[in-house]
Order: C-alpha cells, then sequence, then structure tokens
C-alpha cells in the first residue's frame, strides 16, 4: 500500500468513527426528494445499516431501492466552510428481514455503537432495519483534494477539475 493510499484510508476511518449519523437523500415514489438523517452502524466490508421507523417518510422511500447518503465533519471542525472533509455514496436499499441471523448482530453492532436506545427500539414494531449497499463514492478533504472512492475504502482516485 502506498503511503498516499495509506493517508487517505486512514482519513476516511477517522471521518467514519467520528460520526454517528449519516445524511440521507431519498425519493418518493413521485420523485419528490427528501433529506434526513440516520444513525449508522458499518461493517467492515463497507455496508451500512440504519434502524429505522415507518413512521418516518424516508423509510418509505427507502423501500424504492436507491438512496444516497452523506457523511460529513461538523461545520465547527472545518477551518473552511467550502471544503469540509465528507464521504458520499450512491447505495442500494434492502430490508434487512428479522428472522436473518444478520438481524441480530447488526443490532447488537448499533447498540454497542449507540447505547440502550437500540433495546428500546428493538421492542418497537415500527422500527425496520435496512441495509445501504454502496456501489460508487467519492470522498473530498480540501479544495482539489476529491476522489472517488470503494465502499471498502481500499482504492481512491483522484478526480481532475475540467478545463
Amino acid at each position: 500500500m502506498t503511503e498516499e493510499l495509506s493517508r487517505l484510508k486512514k482519513r476516511a476511518s477517522e471521518l467514519l468513527s467520528s460520526c454517528k449519523s449519516l445524511q440521507l437523500a431519498t425519493v418518493d415514489q413521485y420523485g419528490k426528494p427528501l433529506a434526513s438523517y440516520a444513525p449508522f452502524y458499518r461493517t467492515n466490508n463497507g455496508d451500512f445499516f440504519i434502524f429505522v421507523s415507518t413512521l418516518s417518510s424516508h423509510t418509505t422511500n427507502l423501500a424504492i431501492g436507491t438512496a444516497s447518503i452523506l457523511i460529513i465533519d461538523d461545520e465547527s471542525k472545518s477551518p473552511q466552510i467550502y471544503a469540509r472533509n465528507r464521504l458520499a455514496f450512491h447505495c442500494n436499499c434492502v430490508l434487512v428481514n428479522p428472522k436473518e441471523n444478520l438481524y441480530g448482530k447488526i443490532l447488537d453492532g448499533l447498540e454497542q455503537r449507540h447505547g440502550d436506545i437500540i433495546q428500546t427500539l428493538r421492542t418497537l414494531s415500527d422500527f425496520h432495519l435496512y441495509q445501504l449497499q454502496p456501489e460508487s463514492g467519492s470522498f473530498v478533504i480540501g479544495f482539489g483534494q476529491a476522489y472517488e472512492i470503494s465502499p471498502d475504502l481500499n482504492n481512491f482516485s483522484h478526480i481532475a477539475p475540467e478545463k
């Protein structure tokens, strides 16, 4: 692994570790966009999981099967508002069946990451677990420092400005 790849991977991993929620962009059946957020858990293969209520519009929209997510540094951590560190991914959305082994393991991970509230949410019938499978992504860490990124954070390709 090159020094540059190692540095980029470390920065992306640090951003993911420091943020507990993701910004979620979905559309409804009529194409009307919705911006929202959800706490997340990420597995080693790069998939994101969110545990969301059917009372939220974004949950209905996730059933359409596609969404974009954004993980972004807090404004207070950024010296330049136009160049906040951020990861964005286009994702396929899959409802996880509660009878799958994965379901319990992921909720345990969510609980470890976000605390005892998950124990309460597990008892509510309106909460569903969605797997967000990144297809493509981008990582920005400053002006002129934008990269296409693989979901597993192993491949970075510099995005050059158009001339």
